[in-house]
């Protein structure tokens, strides 16, 4: 094996490695923006489940908008968050290429 296909292989192993990582990476904050979109879920229903308590219109009234920020602010593709996760997905295609997938 000549030593310049060592080389373009060996930069083909660093591209892939890196790539591996970074989609790693890139999973498991979508992981957590998934849970973190469930549990705000939860604790919604937990409140609306408990509106005829005293003071319940206080938690209610909280724990919606929690709901609706993680909505508007996490999940939704106009948020900042949204928009820079579709920048780093299209960076990891551009830099990573084949590799990327």
């Amino acid at each position: 094996m000549k030593l310049k296909n060592m080389v373009n292989e060996a930069s083909q192993q660093w591209q892939v490695k890196d790539a591996i990582e970074l989609q790693k990476a890139h999973e498991k904050v979508l992981r957590a923006a998934s849970s973190l979109d469930k549990a705000a879920q939860k604790l919604a229903a937990a409140s609306k489940k408990h509106r005829n308590k005293p003071n319940a219109k206080l938690f209610e009234d909280e724990a919606n908008a929690m709901f609706d920020a993680v909505q508007k602010f996490v999940l939704s593709p106009q948020s900042v968050f949204g928009k820079n996760w579709s920048k780093f997905k299209e960076s990891g295609m551009a830099i990573f290429g084949k590799h990327w997938n």
